[in-house]
């Protein structure tokens, strides 16, 4: 008898996920601002079903929005010298 590989058992993949506007006001930036990142594929989104809301992946978010942070800073920095 062949034995099935064990199949890890993943977190609920909706967790995670938050409506744009959620998601902005997480990370204190405009909604705009994730609707960007998303549509240049910073980031992935989805779209429910027929209607205009879209979801993100709210780890995704705050992650970029650090990385963006950082990217900010030190363009600031190098504008002063």
């Amino acid at each position: 008898m062949v034995m099935a590989e064990s199949v890890p058992i993943l977190e609920d993949f909706f967790t995670c996920w938050t409506t744009m506007k959620d998601a902005a006001n997480i990370v204190k930036r405009d909604h705009s601002t994730i609707r960007y990142w998303a549509d240049n594929g910073k980031i992935r989104s989805f779209s429910l079903g027929t209607s205009n809301v879209r979801v993100v992946n709210i780890k995704e978010v705050q992650e970029y929005s650090e990385q963006a942070n950082r990217l900010d800073m030190s363009k600031r920095a190098r504008n002063k010298a």
